[in-house]
């Protein structure tokens, strides 16, 4: 098809002008916590490929992160020096900058902020806590956590439900448990529910949670029975109510070998995916939306010892980070079917934890 010099020069405005490429760019952030800093790096969707494009050091090593509601800040855990880390995200760059730092209740493994963004929740594996710190109207972290709950041992992980009435909190062996708990909006206070917990399966070892999109179900992703657990939920009392597990690993895999880590689920609910660490491996599943049912899809080799990875804006692409080996693993996903393609395997900083994905305005 020919195109008028008017055309053409339409087409020519919508992609550039004055030099900007108006093409929005996704930018990716991984904590590389032997490095301390964060990995800045941009992906071309068109090529299928990573490129590093800067980093930001921090005081001490980074683990989780979590995005503000506005997209405007980037809100990370600085484990070594039990801080949460506010950074300002650069509109039209993607760089970060350190706007302020706030003490944490002690190295936060996992934080999220609530539905409101008025609230940062995080959870505590050495000292088996959860904290709830306030969120400025501006969208900084401020002071000491207005809310410290001991919960016991290795809490992994706290989430809130879609209502933002209910938070939840796993916990790996010995507990082998999820927290109930109920979540004031209004105080940021956090209070056992009743009951205070939702047993794991047997071995299972609770890590991780997510919601599905539909609030009828949440798939927690077991650290030492190597599987996903499909629970069903009732959003008016905040109650779990397991309903089967289903293995990550192949048949004839050494039990006794490995963990999973990570778990995610695509927006359209159809898909949950995990990661096994010593099979070094994502495995994926479908999801039945009529009852939450998990089968088996695939499972992808990935890089070694994959402690994170993450959907991309999108979710065209997947991006998981090696702990073991220092790498980063990029992936084609086809939206209809799941499935996963790896595309790049690129060398990154020391010990990356944590991967994040934004596309800029």
């Amino acid at each position: 098809m020919r195109l008028s010099r008017s055309g053409f020069l339409l087409l020519a405005l919508s992609t550039i002008v004055g030099g900007i490429n108006l093409r929005a760019e996704t930018v990716v952030y991984v904590s590389e916590a032997g490095e301390k800093q964060i990995a800045i790096y941009s992906l071309d969707e068109s090529a299928g490929t990573l490129t590093r494009k800067g980093e930001l050091a921090l005081e001490g090593a980074p683990g989780a992160q979590a995005l503000s509601a506005d997209q405007r800040h980037l809100y990370v855990a600085v484990r070594s020096t039990k801080q949460f880390a506010t950074l300002t995200i650069d509109p039209r760059t993607g760089q970060l900058a350190v706007v302020a730092t706030a003490p944490a209740a002690g190295n936060p493994v996992y934080l999220q902020p609530d539905k409101t963004g008025k609230w940062l929740l995080a959870a505590y594996y050495g000292e088996g806590l959860v904290s709830v710190s306030q969120i400025r109207p501006e969208g900084i972290v401020e002071g000491e956590p207005i809310c410290t709950l001991d919960v016991g041992p290795k809490a992994h992980c706290i989430v809130t439900d879609a209502t933002n009435r209910f938070a939840f909190s796993p916990h790996p062996l010995p507990l082998n448990c999820v927290d109930q708990l109920r979540f004031d909006v209004e105080t940021g206070q956090l209070t056992r529910n009743e009951p205070p917990a939702m047993e794991g399966a047997e071995g299972a070892g609770p890590r991780h949670i997510k919601f599905h999109p539909s609030g009828k179900w949440a798939y927690v992703v077991n650290e030492e029975g190597k599987s996903v657990t499909h629970c069903d939920y009732d959003a008016t009392s905040g109650k779990l109510t397991r309903k089967a597990t289903y293995s990550t690993h192949p048949v004839g895999w050494d039990p006794a070998n490995g963990s999973c880590a990570e778990i995610q689920i695509s927006k359209d609910g159809r898909f949950v995916y995990a990661s096994n660490r010593g099979h070094d491996s994502l495995a994926s599943f479908t999801v039945d939306l009529d009852t939450g049912t998990l089968t088996e899809l695939e499972r992808v080799p990935t890089v070694k010892t994959p402690r994170a990875f993450n959907l991309m804006p999108g979710e065209k692409f997947v991006i998981a980070a090696g702990q073991g080996d220092h790498h980063l693993a990029l992936y084609r996903r086809d939206p209809e079917s799941g499935r996963l393609k790896q595309v790049q395997t690129l060398a990154g900083g020391k010990t990356p934890v944590w991967v994040t994905g934004l596309k800029l305005p």
